[in-house]
């Protein structure tokens, strides 16, 4: 992989994102320990300031247990609308130095700068970092900034996030050859770091990281690992090649091998190559128990219009209809293959009823659709009745006035009277293509 070593790629990831986002719109949140949840009533901390997670408050933690580990903590509903306004900004800012911008996540990005780096010349100023920071590399940036274009890069984003985003949002950022090593840099110093894995020290910021400080090994994989004895990179390294394909098969032991090492061959793909949806989906937990049928169905149709609208955007549609409700300790899960293609929510709606009429459950708690085999939409048959046709103009004019005035402008009326489940930006871009698509418009 010595081939990928020339390659110059900053990893951009926005601090404590949420929460962040609450503090630079609210300046009476900045300082304090701040908690996001999803709506009023929920139990489950989705995000934590960088002042909540000093206390032990994380992501997952529950309310009841974060106001334990930090009584002065403020619970903050989730705005997001306001999340995906600042993501778009972000990226906006990130793809400007390089064609090659690949976003990771709601809040981070990969830069690849390789052959756009020359056109940065020499900041006129000095980093405004402190001395202990830079030379906790190993090697003093400072002189390298001067001179370094892909350091002039960073502070750059770091300044712009500030001026055209807000002034209290920050950034940390990691620059290495390869996508792997640049993820890990961004995490070593946090909040507002920046810190940069070279050949001389790849081997020795890995040695000191936790196995799942790296992308791409989990929980579960993790666990296997520990199971044999392997909790640290270097008892990882020390592991032959086939000892890992022996316990891990062909394909994660040639990966944990790599990644033992810092390599990473992987490229930076641009958003604008993103392959199309495989599905469309969305899963919805409520504040407290459904047990009216009704209440059920309103759910289940507020869900399958949005997933269906999201098809119809991206110009696609599926012969796949999956639904699964959530009670308690018990679950159902049923699907349709269709042998034609549907993009229309009703549609959507009343074959996921078709196949939830005899479920029994004692009570709802979460439900969720999938609209799968998606196809390019201009392969639907043609409609061949009256009523076809009208039903589909009439939902290409419901989608015209809903793009142009906000989702849900126009519902339907099964949905009376209920709260709507709104679209909603989820941390990993389930449909990723899609919402890339319509943010660089």
């Amino acid at each position: 992989m010595q081939q990928y070593n020339n390659r110059t790629i900053l990893h951009v990831d926005l601090n404590s994102f949420f929460a962040t986002s609450e503090q630079q719109a609210n300046p009476y949140l900045r300082g304090k320990p701040v908690g996001i949840i999803k709506a009023r009533g929920r139990t489950c901390v989705i995000a934590a300031s960088v002042q909540a997670k000093k206390f032990g408050v994380r992501t997952g933690t529950t309310t009841y247990e974060a106001k334990k580990l930090c009584p002065a903590i403020i619970l903050v509903e989730a705005d997001f609308d306001k999340y995906a306004d600042i993501t778009y900004r972000f990226i906006k800012i990130c793809k400007t130095y390089s064609p090659l911008c690949e976003v990771f996540s709601l809040d981070e990005c990969f830069i690849d700068v390789t052959e756009s780096e020359k056109f940065f010349p020499r900041l006129p100023r000095k980093p405004n970092l402190e001395e202990s920071t830079w030379m906790e590399m190993g090697k003093s940036l400072r002189g390298v900034a001067d001179g370094g274009n892909v350091f002039n890069i960073a502070f750059e984003i770091k300044d712009r996030l500030r001026a055209e985003i807000g002034d209290y949002m920050t950034c940390s950022i990691g620059v290495s050859y390869n996508k792997l090593l640049a993820k890990l840099a961004g995490e070593q110093i946090k909040p507002d770091g920046l810190f940069w894995i070279t050949d001389d020290n790849a081997i020795a910021v890995l040695d000191k990281s936790e196995l799942m400080d790296v992308c791409g090994i989990g929980w579960g994989l993790s666990g296997h690992l520990r199971k044999l004895g392997i909790g640290s990179f270097p008892q990882l390294r020390s592991k032959s090649l086939a000892f890992l394909h022996k316990h891990f098969g062909p394909w994660w032991s040639v990966h944990l091998y790599n990644t033992a090492r810092g390599i990473d061959g992987s490229s930076v793909n641009s958003f604008l190559s993103l392959e199309e949806a495989k599905s469309v989906g969305r899963t919805y937990t409520t504040h407290r128990n459904l047990y009216k049928k009704e209440e059920v169905r309103r759910l289940m149709r507020n869900l399958c219009e949005e997933a269906a609208a999201k098809a119809r955007a991206m110009n696609l549609a599926g012969r796949y209809v999956g639904v699964v409700l959530r009670g308690g300790e018990e679950s159902r899960y049923g699907h349709f293959t269709l042998k034609e293609y549907i993009d229309d929510g009703k549609k959507f709606f009343d074959l996921c009823l078709q196949i939830t009429r005899e479920w029994t459950l004692p009570y709802v708690r979460f439900c969720g659709v999938t609209l799968g085999m998606l196809t390019k939409s201009e392969y639907l048959t043609a409609p061949l009745f009256p009523g076809e046709l009208r039903r589909r103009k009439l939902v290409a004019a419901l989608d015209a006035i809903n793009n142009r005035f906000g989702d849900y402008t126009i519902y339907p009326s099964q949905l009376l009277g209920t709260s709507i489940i709104r679209p909603e930006v989820n941390g990993y871009f389930g449909d990723r293509a899609y919402r890339l698509k319509i943010m660089v418009r």
